[in-house]
């Protein structure tokens, strides 16, 4: 069936022709806006790109002839279907709608073929129509792709057969050739010295047949000078336009001990605006508000965020996000200063702490800071673009229990902000915002209900890799949002409310039936998967759950061993007997249980005692500068041993950076997981075996 309406345009004898074929289609159960057409002139005014679906033609019609409407619906929309139509069956115009273009030839008096020739053409549109939206996706990830190779400070190449298919301007500054054109069809041997010839050769042979042990190969490089210097030479499969090659990075190892400084400092910076990063404002941040709390004075955070940036993610692609945000990065800088605290918060949101104490002086500041993003105008690819912002305040003196408090309302100060239609700055005020705020769950429950009815729910995939060599493939399922207007919703924005309004079961449950789905693809697949599910305190304490969930597993027929369940460590520590009699069920029919955020609540010992746990995940807040601080690799340790010790194999989430794998690794923890090994995605593309020879 056909979800929406029909966008019809009908070119027949008559109106009444065209009416009854309208009937028709309603009749079958098809939702129709049709438009008729009596001239070329009228056909020409009507079609517009995307506008229709499917145009249906009589043969025998004149004016526009069926040959003027092809011809027309090609030059408009070529994706539009056209259809002729005739009052019997005739074999010979059959044969000359289908020689002239046409999708099919119907007749009217046999409503199931008009009904199925219909269905089938929308879909055939809707299709096509996908297939060129994930065609023009594709070439403008690959714009962006070249975009950060060029930018990289690394010197990257790729090869196929030993030859150069491409390289950064970094690559091609290092071996001194003037343009691309010069180095495409170039060996890759004549970058390093003679007598490391033999030993790249070599290599290359191996890692192609997947028989080299390492990613890495230390070779002498050869400048056009005739300079040398010692390089390490990074190889990764990858691909040129669908073709498979190998991706090399020329590292410079002379250079390492200042790449260590700088990466040291881009560790607390985003990449792209400059601005600090979400990790180490957080950890500023957190500072702040003990500093608020023990000096007394008050502080306050800006949460800013565009209005409109959905409209110009469609209009100008992400480029020209990227432009605006890189736009707001630099207004901020201009009106703050260099030395100010700010952040890129999330994808599309920026934070600012300010000492100002004076409330009038705050609000003036954020204002000043909302009209100039205002009368910014940016430039993208030739295009200009202007945009506004909007502006959440938030006073705190240190009475709030942490960063994140303070964040908290922020945020819900900045969506007050744009649903007072946006551009305008909203201060906090814990008692009128306590209304709003109530008001919004309201919204969110209907948001999800919405979301349920009309599976708007999709969900991502992190993978979780093993330390030790394990190259088993283990992803955690993370539930993803979007809302009626097709605008992603955050799940620390609809997740509360589904709590709070007794949803969260309704939602646990339609992320286990389609992770199931998932599962059972990969095993058909031929993958050996595991995925881990995360479950709700309500869920936890839902007295038919253990059954549905037998049940729901018999039905997608797969392999229980390779489910496992997951709760919050505080979740479970106020139901522990409700949580313990799950678990030991879900053990019982052979699915696994994982404990995670383990280490923040006041009882962990006693919970780990209790509950049987064939996993540990240690909370990603002792991953916190990991590799300089004793405190929290002590911690580590301890837990791990704990865990080794009830038989559990351990997880740290939240890993970020490449300093905390030795420590974790000499902690013997067992697995890892956080966005430095791979962002969640909507698709399971983790090479879990790629690394498994590298050394730590």
């Amino acid at each position: 069936m056909v979800n929406t309406a029909l966008r019809l345009i009908i070119i027949d004898d008559s109106l009444n022709e065209a009416e009854s074929i309208v009937s028709l289609l309603k009749n079958a159960g098809i939702a129709v806006r049709m438009q008729y057409v009596e001239s070329m002139d009228d056909l020409t005014e009507t079609l517009a790109p995307q506008s229709h679906d499917l145009i249906f033609c009589n043969i025998v019609s004149l004016d526009p002839m069926l040959a003027q409407v092809l011809q027309t619906a090609k030059k408009v929309d070529s994706d539009i279907s056209v259809i002729a139509t005739h009052n019997e069956e005739d074999h010979e115009f059959r044969a000359e709608a289908l020689t002239a273009g046409a999708r099919d030839l119907i007749v009217k008096n046999s409503p199931a073929h008009f009904e199925m020739v219909t269905k089938r053409e929308v879909e055939y549109v809707a299709l096509k129509r996908r297939f060129k939206n994930c065609n023009n996706s594709l070439r403008e990830s690959e714009k962006r792709c070249h975009t950060l190779l060029d930018s990289s400070r690394d010197a990257i190449t790729y090869i196929h057969e030993g030859m150069h298919l491409y390289a950064n301007q970094v690559y091609l500054d290092t071996f001194g050739f003037p343009n691309l054109e010069e180095i495409e069809g170039t060996p890759i041997m004549d970058m390093v010295i003679e007598s490391d010839h033999e030993q790249l050769k070599k290599y290359i042979r191996m890692y192609s047949k997947g028989e080299s042990r390492t990613r890495a190969l230390e070779v002498t490089g050869l400048r056009p000078n005739g300079k040398k210097f010692r390089a390490q030479m990074e190889f990764s499969p990858a691909s040129i336009e669908l073709e498979p090659c190998t991706q090399i990075i020329i590292r410079d190892q002379s250079l390492n001990k200042e790449l260590e400084k700088k990466l040291k400092f881009l560790s607390k910076k985003d990449v792209h605006t400059g601005l600090f990063n979400r990790q180490y404002f957080m950890e500023i941040l957190e500072d702040t508000v003990k500093l608020a709390y023990e000096d007394r004075n008050s502080r306050s955070l800006l949460f800013i965020e565009p209005d409109n940036i959905k409209f110009i993610k469609e209009t100008l692609g992400i480029s020209g996000v990227d432009a605006v945000l890189s736009d707001i990065a630099d207004i901020l800088r201009d009106i703050l200063g260099e030395h100010s605290t700010l952040a890129r918060f999330s994808d599309t949101a920026f934070t600012v702490i300010s000492d100002i104490h004076d409330t009038n002086e705050l609000m003036s500041l954020a204002d000043k800071i909302r009209a100039s993003v205002e009368a910014h105008i940016s430039e993208v690819d030739g295009q200009s673009i202007t945009f506004t912002c909007s502006i959440g305040v938030a006073q705190f003196n240190g009475s709030e229990k942490n960063a994140h408090e303070v964040v908290s309302h922020a945020d819900l100060a900045c969506e007050l902000a744009h649903d007072e239609k946006g551009n305008c700055v909203h201060l906090h005020n814990p008692i009128a915002d306590e209304k709003a705020s109530r008001e919004r769950d309201i919204h969110w429950s209907k948001t999800i209900e919405h979301a349920l009815n009309h599976n708007l729910f999709s969900l991502a995939y992190q993978p979780i890799a093993s330390l030790h060599g394990d190259t088993s493939e283990k992803y955690e399922i993370l539930l993803r949002m979007v809302n009626e207007h097709d605008e992603p919703v955050s799940p620390g924005k609809f997740f509360p409310a589904a709590e709070e309004h007794g949803m969260s079961i309704a939602v646990d449950r339609w992320v286990i039936v389609h992770s199931l789905k998932v599962l059972r693809e990969r095993i058909l697949s031929g993958k050996d998967t595991m995925l881990f599910i995360k479950l709700s305190k309500d869920t936890m304490t839902d007295k038919n759950m253990l059954g549905w969930i037998t049940e729901v597993i018999k039905k997608a027929k797969v392999d229980p061993r390779k489910i496992v369940f997951e709760a919050h460590e505080q979740s479970i520590n106020n139901i522990l007997r409700q949580a313990k009699d799950l678990i030991d069920g879900l053990r019982a029919i052979k699915c696994g249980f994982c404990l995670e955020h383990f280490g923040t609540g006041d009882n962990s010992i006693q919970i780990i005692k209790h509950i049987n746990a064939n996993f540990i995940k240690i909370d990603g807040s002792f991953m916190r500068n990991l590799g300089s601080n004793q405190e929290n690799q002590a911690m580590v340790k301890s837990m791990t041993e704990l865990a080794q010790s009830k038989k559990a194999a351990t997880i740290a989430e939240f890993v970020e950076d490449a300093s905390s794998l030795a420590v974790l690794w000499q902690c013997g923890v067992n697995y890892i997981q956080g966005n430095f090994l791979q962002q969640p995605q909507d698709i399971m593309d983790y090479d879990f075996e790629g690394d498994e020879d590298d050394e730590i």
